[in-house]
């Protein structure tokens, strides 16, 4: 890590959250990563420097993981949010499902709208990847609708910890982030799989190239 000053991007990465934030913003930020990918339309080379965001005046005192914040700023649509305990290629993934959200007007919607079903195939697959696991039953902690497609998130215990299990009409994940909302499991996985899907697809490109 090193003083964003010191990175080309840090002072974008400054006045953005000087704009954002006003009398908040922090003075100094930590170069974290850069990452040079397009997995959506308009994504370019980006960095990811990390900061201490104060609490605002008369909100309840928060540890230091707490006050720790990631921002991304470059050929992308700039932002910031909570570290979540998250590693920086894991911050970059939860920034693309957060753009991916966003764009596509993903919104969290009632319990009874759940796909028929859903918890069932789940189960069938925690029953696979995690044979001999002590499983409890899936309970819905959040369900989101993208378009005619349903997200659910789910929280179980595996073998008495408790995680997050995607489902419904989402590839299935897997993710120990249940202390904080449901959405941001879902960020962060819709990030992965569409980093993912876009690396597949340059190296296809790649090799069909003689």
């Amino acid at each position: 890590m090193s003083d964003a000053a010191k990175h080309p991007l840090g002072s974008a990465a400054l006045d953005y959250l000087r704009a954002e934030l006003g009398p908040r913003a922090p003075s100094q930020a930590m170069f974290e990563a850069a990452f040079d990918e397009s997995p959506l339309e308009g994504e370019g080379p980006a960095c990811l420097f990390s900061f201490e965001l104060i609490p605002s005046p008369g909100a309840a005192a928060c540890s230091e993981t707490e006050r720790r914040h990631f921002v991304v700023v470059g050929a992308t649509t700039a932002n910031y949010f909570p570290a979540y305990e998250l590693s920086a290629d894991d911050a970059y993934s939860f920034h693309i499902g957060t753009r991916f959200m966003l764009e596509m007007g993903v919104q969290r919607v009632d319990a009874p709208v759940e796909p028929p079903g859903a918890r069932e195939r789940l189960h069938a697959v925690l029953r696979e990847v995690a044979a001999g696991a002590r499983l409890s039953s899936p309970e819905l902690a959040g369900l989101f609708r993208c378009e005619d497609d349903y997200f659910a998130v789910y929280r179980l215990s595996v073998n008495d910890e408790s995680v997050y299990a995607l489902g419904a009409d989402c590839p299935p994940g897997f993710y120990r982030l249940t202390r904080y909302p449901p959405q941001t499991a879902l960020r962060l996985h819709l990030g992965k799989l569409i980093r993912e899907e876009a690396r597949q697809a340059r190296r296809t490109g790649q090799q069909g190239v003689s």
